[in-house]
């Protein structure tokens, strides 16, 4: 069958160049005018077409992404593909703006990872969707940093944890740094640890050449380092300017103490129907009277759980059972808050990073003044300032 050209297609695309042409080379001005390198991320571009038309939308133009019209102008704008992060991300600069075709700007592979480390808003903030970890990586971090008291069982999990928050919060705030220097793409982040001198701890990763996941792990943990110091060191300065930068969780100082003055209001249905696990058998054991109580530790899934129920439908339909334990919670809450305005540190600030919010960690001392069992979560409510409690932690959670 013989190919016949649409008259209303053709008319549509010389319609769209006729608007858009002037428009990009518009924006191109606007960003050589801030300083901003080309090619750029196509959501600068985005932001540069809206500063020039402030009318301007995808929608006009019948496409979905950015990408898709640009897609229509070869001549005029340079499209660039960058398969060094996943999923793979384009910069679009005017034709001729620059004499590499690597996703590289004119100031260097240093411009480039300030760029991206500025605008990257897809990444995923699990640190094991985005590198391998290798296994010995860890203890290797742990020899580096300066000596923490890491609780002996427990320091190889709190370390991971740590790390594991503090790159969920880099991603958030957009301090995960790339580069594509001669030698290959890097990218990096700040721990948030220092070495013994107190110099600062930078992770390096690799592409994932190695172990492979589909649409995971773009990414291998090349190691820690110390800038300028042996081979990883050496590379981090090579490739980066300014260094990835550490993460940081308030905007007000003050956020990070628990502000004893505010009132705090707990969700005692879930702390004590739900949580009968982390409760001391012995304070359960003096508050309700008429329920058997066990050690749920080594029993079988399914009798903890038929354990658990029952405690609930105990504990509901015994009121006075119930406001005992509530009181008793009660007190130690009013001992945490007691101490906390005496010494601020004994209340905890921990970084949520499913919410992306800070809670803080309060203190119960439940049995005896003297030994902390339980930490209640609360999270200061932005109207009214009261502190809201969620839930208990076993005190080696936190």
């Amino acid at each position: 069958m013989e190919n016949q050209s649409d008259p209303n297609c053709a008319s549509n695309m010389t319609e769209t160049a006729a608007n858009l042409i002037p428009l990009l080379n518009e924006a191109f001005d606007l960003a050589v005018q801030d300083e901003v390198a080309q090619p750029m991320d196509l959501a600068r571009l985005g932001s540069y077409l809206r500063k020039a038309d402030d009318s301007f939308s995808l929608q006009r133009y019948r496409v979905a992404t950015l990408r898709q019209l640009i897609e229509q102008f070869p001549d005029q704008v340079r499209l660039v593909k960058d398969d060094a992060v996943h999923p793979p991300r384009f910069f679009a600069g005017r034709l001729g703006s620059s004499t590499s075709n690597k996703v590289q700007t004119s100031r260097g592979p240093q411009e480039f990872a300030k760029t991206i480390a500025n605008e990257s808003t897809a990444l995923t903030n699990d640190l094991y969707d985005f590198a391998y970890i290798p296994d010995d990586s860890w203890g290797n971090l742990k020899e580096l940093a300066r000596t923490e008291n890491w609780d002996g069982d427990y320091q190889l999990s709190i370390l991971t944890n740590y790390l594991k928050y503090t790159f969920s919060r880099l991603v958030h705030e957009k301090k995960i740094a790339f580069a594509s220097p001669d030698s290959g793409p890097l990218a990096s982040f700040n721990t948030g640890l220092v070495d013994r001198r107190f110099q600062p701890i930078y992770a390096l990763l690799v592409p994932n050449k190695i172990i492979k996941v589909p649409g995971k792990r773009p990414w291998y943990l090349d190691g820690f380092c110390v800038a300028g110091e042996n081979r990883l060191g050496k590379q981090l300065v090579n490739a980066f300017k300014p260094l990835p930068q550490s993460a940081y969780y308030f905007n007000d100082p003050a956020d990070a103490i628990f502000d004893a003055r505010a009132e705090v209001h707990v969700d005692w249905e879930h702390v004590i129907e739900e949580n009968v696990e982390r409760i001391p058998v012995k304070l359960l054991q003096l508050t309700t009277q008429s329920f058997e109580v066990k050690e749920l530790e080594g029993l079988p899934e399914e009798e903890a759980l038929a354990y658990k129920q029952a405690f609930a439908s105990y504990i509901r339909n015994d009121s006075y059972a119930y406001r005992r334990l509530i009181a008793e919670f009660g007190h130690a809450l009013d001992l945490a808050k007691k101490k906390a305005l005496w010494n601020y540190k004994t209340a905890i600030p921990v970084y949520h990073p499913a919410r992306n919010s800070m809670s803080m960690l309060l203190p119960l001392s439940l049995m005896s003044a003297d030994t902390v069992d339980l930490a209640l979560v609360v999270e200061r409510q932005a109207f009214s300032g009261n502190y809201q409690g969620h839930t208990i932690y076993p005190i080696h959670w936190a």
